[in-house]
Order: structure tokens, then sequence, then C-alpha cells
């Protein structure tokens, strides 16, 4: 392409998606933040009032398990986005590009598979939790399954995403590399 050609409808378009996944990685980065800092704040303004005021924060132990659940579903998404998951691949490195490929986009199938019996439980569960309250703060029990809802959806995204880079010649991962599939 020469310099005085507008840029492609494709890749303005890819280069749009690529801004909008660094912006909601972001934006899950200070809700992790937030998370931490919501326990952090709870957790010990509930201690320190214990011991030196005999009072308490009716509401710390579950609002702070509920920004637990959250931190860990969203630090998967984000660790899933970095490749930063444990894997084993001294059997993999071994094998040739083609081989590599297969069993790459074969792995990433059974990924698909797990993730949509997660999005299944967890959609299951998030209905079933409506009817059911929190003893303290009377939030909805589906606050804590919506974290595995989005997860799943998010990661399924992500693993769709890899699957159609390596299936259109992208390379494929072997370890933890910086390679962002929207990128």
């Amino acid at each position: 392409m020469r310099p005085d050609q507008p840029p492609s409808r494709a890749g303005s378009l890819r280069e749009g998606l690529a801004r909008a996944a660094h912006w909601s990685f972001t934006l899950q980065t200070w809700l992790m933040v937030a998370c931490l800092i919501v326990m952090m704040v709870l957790l010990f303004g509930n201690v320190t009032l214990r011991y030196v005021f005999n009072s308490g924060i009716n509401v710390s132990d579950e609002l702070s398990r509920l920004a637990f659940v959250w931190l860990i579903f969203l630090g998967a998404v984000l660790a899933l986005r970095e490749r930063a998951h444990l894997g084993v691949n001294m059997l993999v490195k071994r094998f040739g590009p083609m081989a590599r490929r297969v069993t790459h986009l074969f792995c990433q199938g059974l990924v698909l598979w797990a993730l949509w019996l997660m999005i299944d439980g967890g959609w299951q569960q998030t209905v079933i939790g409506m009817s059911t309250d929190l003893p303290v703060t009377g939030l909805p029990i589906a606050v804590f399954n919506a974290a595995v809802l989005y997860a799943a959806v998010f990661m399924m995204v992500l693993t769709i995403l890899d699957v159609l880079s390596v299936l259109a010649g992208g390379s494929v991962p072997v370890d933890a590399e910086q390679d962002d599939p929207l990128a």
C-alpha cells in the first residue's frame, strides 16, 4: 500500500478492535485493583473495629468475598490473554510446525468445550441464584455466579480469536508469548 492511499477497511477495523480490546483489558485491570482495595479496606476496617471499638461492619464478609470471586475470574481472563496459565509444552516444542498447529487447534477445541460447559453451568446457576438472597446484604447470590459466566464468555471470545488467527496462517504459540490475538 502506498503512503498516499487511505488505510484499508479491514485494517482500520482490526485496529479499532485492537484498541477496544486494549481498553477493555485496561478496564478489567482497574476493576481488579478496585476489588483488591475493597477487600483490603473492608477486612482491615472490620478487624480494627472489632478489636478497638468492639463493633464491626456487617456487610464486610459478604462484600469482600464477592470482590475476591470477581478478582479471581477477572484475573483468569487477563491471564488467558497473556498466555500466563500453566502449560506443559516440552512435548509440543519437539513437534514440527504442522503437528504443532494441529495439536494447538485440538487443545483449543477442548478449551472451547470446557468454556461452553462453564457458560451453560454459569447461566443455570445465575438464574437459580436470582431467587436466593445473601443474608446480610440482601444481594442475589447470582452476583457470584455472574463472575463465572462473564469470565467464560470473555475467554471463549479470546480462544475463538486465537483459533481464527491460527487457521488464517498465524503463528502457533508454544509458550507464554506476548502475542495478542487482536493486535
